[in-house]
């Protein structure tokens, strides 16, 4: 069977889930002979892509930097990415076809051909925040479900979610979890220079810090059981350390026992899950979790919210606390830093536990979909 994928999450994705996520797919779907794969990005500056057959133009404008890059980036590739995935449409060359993404420029070319749609999670729907952008990616998004001919949902939560925001029909929507961790060489690199310079013990807060990822109800929980233990937080990604943020760190009295990298390297993230107390994920709604599984193949002890996909990922290696529950968090994070014995039988755990999500089963979960839809 022949099955199309087009470029969006190439176009404007450098890095992160959605990207990965497709290609670790692309990448064993190929080697499987019961699906030919159709599937070309000619020009693109996300890192998953770069050195692999998908790849076949060596990128532009590398080395120049200037305003709105990113979103000119953006526009540029969609210009040379998208005639030839259109071609294939317009000449039904494939039985199924997969976008990458929620934008539905393709509809008038789709004709007999069967569409799979990726649904990740419905953070927007939850926490909207009324931008044009937003907005216009939930009708997309909203067209795309309403005429996709089957639903892949990354979480047995997200697949709820669609199936009661939506009303989409059970029988059309697919659980195929996501994997996640690091690749081998980066788990055996050479010990970054920053992790010298990091003072421990601390415990380890990764991603970006705004609304849904509850930041600022995290710290102010934290900070009394952090000045305590005499333990630091380090902040690893999610941009620089905004006015309002130091202000709340200053005002808790952390200004001096917090780390902010703004931006890591693969390298740099795994080895400070390595050396963390806790990995705490205090979000208020995850479509999968992919940190999650970072944490626990790096050995890190995981401090979880009780919400949405999380339970499912972190399944019994995880620790876990009410978010919405004022006070929830202080005292389990209390008692897990006095505990090593206890970390250290949540790491034997994290280690199993990461072991049940695998990119083989997630390739595998797609092709048991499109095989579903030919019969």
């Amino acid at each position: 069977m022949k099955v199309l994928f087009d470029t969006q999450v190439f176009d404007w994705q450098i890095n992160g889930g959605i990207s990965r996520y497709f290609i670790e797919v692309l990448n064993r779907l190929r080697q499987d002979q019961e699906v030919e794969v159709l599937f070309k990005c000619r020009h693109s500056y996300n890192t998953y892509i770069q050195g692999t057959p998908w790849l076949t133009n060596r990128p532009v404008l590398k080395k120049l930097h200037f305003k709105g890059k990113l979103g000119a980036l953006k526009i540029i590739n969609q210009q040379i990415n998208r005639p030839w995935s259109n071609r294939q449409l317009s000449k039904e060359k494939a039985a199924i076809f997969h976008p990458t993404y929620y934008d539905p420029y393709f509809l008038q070319r789709l004709g007999k051909q069967k569409m799979v749609l990726t649904v990740y999670d419905l953070t927007n729907e939850k926490f909207n925040d009324h931008t044009p952008l937003t907005e216009k990616v939930l009708g997309w998004k909203k067209q795309l479900i309403e005429r996709a001919d089957h639903i892949i949902a990354i979480s047995e939560n997200t697949r709820k979610d669609v199936i009661d925001y939506y009303h989409a029909d059970p029988d059309k929507v697919t659980t195929v979890y996501l994997s996640g961790g690091f690749d081998a060489a980066v788990l055996t690199a050479a010990r970054e220079p920053e992790m010298d310079q990091l003072e421990s013990p601390y415990i380890l807060f990764v991603g970006s810090r705004g609304t849904y990822k509850n930041f600022n109800a995290f710290v102010k929980e934290a900070a009394p059981v952090l000045l305590r233990e005499q333990v630091r937080l380090v902040l690893a990604g999610g941009g620089p350390l905004s006015g309002t943020e130091m202000s709340l760190l200053q005002e808790l009295g952390l200004t001096d026992r917090v780390k902010a990298y703004a931006h890591v390297s693969d390298t740099l993230l795994a080895q400070l899950y390595k050396a963390a107390l806790l990995f705490v994920f205090p979000s208020l709604y995850e479509g999968f979790g992919l940190p999650v599984l970072e944490a626990m193949q790096c050995g890190c002890p995981t401090l979880l919210s009780n919400n949405s996909s999380l339970p499912e990922v972190g399944g019994g290696a995880g620790a876990y606390f009410d978010p919405q529950q004022p006070g929830a968090l202080t005292p389990v994070l209390d008692e897990l830093l006095r505990d090593e014995t206890r970390r250290q039988q949540m790491i034997a755990a994290g280690y199993q536990q990461a072991t049940r999500f695998n990119w083989d089963r997630t390739a595998e979960g797609h092709k048991e979909v499109y095989k579903k839809l030919l019969r």
